[in-house]
């Protein structure tokens, strides 16, 4: 459909009448959301333009490798594997094939660390947040200082402009890469009408050359591992000190939580979940208050009071059960919804 815009009225009719099927749903999403998190327009416009950015990624890299490494001379592979726009995007989206709970959590993740990244930069400068990571770069610990250059590297791959949200193959957890991999490699199939064994190579070939170890997120655990078992008088982990993604990986560290899980605790309501975990790991109030104030979008106010009449051993137990396996919590999560269906 991306590639013939021109589409007999027939089949507009057919495939609006596929697409309106699902119109309830929709409306019962936007009237009844399950979610306390509310999505701005620009999230749900960065959303739709990282996924699309996605796609066109992997869709590139599968043609590439297709052509240079399995010698597949096919004039719309080629095309695609040179164009600077996505191909495969609205027949996957028209096939539903875009709507997996850990694909669209993913998104909701980088949109939102987007979202974060903006708040700094309102309170601290581009240049000043560089130089955050180039104090490391001296380090005597060689370990570290590759850690901090790896890190670096890495940050400005990802900084491709303000306002711009681009995807990166290497920032994918392997299973989102696996879960997309393929549904683009038979949209490909199907938009090209190459019938070869090409393309499955390729994109074979690509998920076992998959590195998470050189994702952005990967080498800032990295290196808050190095600095926080090196440095025991480093400084608590502050965003303004740190960074971002150094921050969210020392505070992941000291938690036991993941990364993503921390950026989602920044984009609910007051930001209550991050700042139990603040005090669950004994960050001290001053400490607390700063963070609150660097990551918060809402112009909402922590206050001394408040974060102080947080019981210590209630926000360790809510942490700990908060680390357990995501797929535990959400069964957890279910079994909990049905049973209070069953009991009304």
């Amino acid at each position: 459909m991306d590639r013939n815009p021109a589409i007999g009225l027939v089949q507009q009719a057919a495939a609006i009448s596929v697409s309106s099927a699902y119109v309830a749903d929709d409306l019962a999403a936007a009237l009844f959301p399950k979610s306390d998190i509310i999505l701005s327009d620009r999230m749900l416009s960065n959303g739709r333009q990282y996924l699309r950015s996605l796609v066109q990624e992997i869709e590139t890299e599968i043609c590439m490798i297709a052509v240079k490494d399995f010698g597949l001379n096919h004039d719309i592979i080629v095309e695609i594997g040179n164009s600077d726009r996505v191909h495969c995007y609205a027949l996957l989206q028209k096939a539903g094939l875009l709507k997996s709970q850990s694909l669209l959590g993913h998104v909701f993740t980088n949109v939102q660390r987007v979202e974060l990244s903006a708040r700094l930069l309102n309170k601290i400068s581009q240049a000043d947040l560089e130089s955050v990571l180039t104090r490391y770069l001296d380090d005597e610990d060689s370990s570290t200082a590759d850690a901090a250059m790896a890190l670096l590297v890495a940050q400005s791959r990802d900084n491709v402009g303000p306002g711009i949200v681009k995807a990166h193959i290497d920032n994918l957890p392997a299973e989102i890469l696996l879960a997309l991999a393929w549904p683009i490699s038979a949209a490909l199939q199907k938009l090209s009408g190459y019938a070869g064994t090409a393309l499955i190579q390729a994109t074979e070939k690509r998920l076992i050359e998959h590195d998470e170890g050189a994702g952005t997120q990967s080498r800032a655990q990295r290196l808050a591992q190095l600095i926080d078992q090196t440095a025991a008088n480093q400084q608590n982990p502050h965003p303004l000190n740190d960074g971002l993604d150094l921050f969210l990986a020392r505070l992941a560290r000291r938690s036991g939580l993941p990364v993503d899980q921390l950026i989602r605790f920044t984009a609910e309501p007051n930001m209550v979940r991050l700042v139990v975990t603040m005090r669950a790991i004994g960050l001290p109030v001053d400490q607390a208050l700063s963070i609150f104030s660097a990551l918060d979008g809402g112009g909402q106010l922590l206050t001394p009071a408040s974060f102080r009449e947080i019981d210590d051993t209630k926000s360790q137990e809510l942490v700990s059960d908060w680390s357990a396996n995501k797929l535990y919590q959400d069964a957890q999560r279910q079994l909990n919804a049905h049973l209070a269906g069953l009991s009304d």
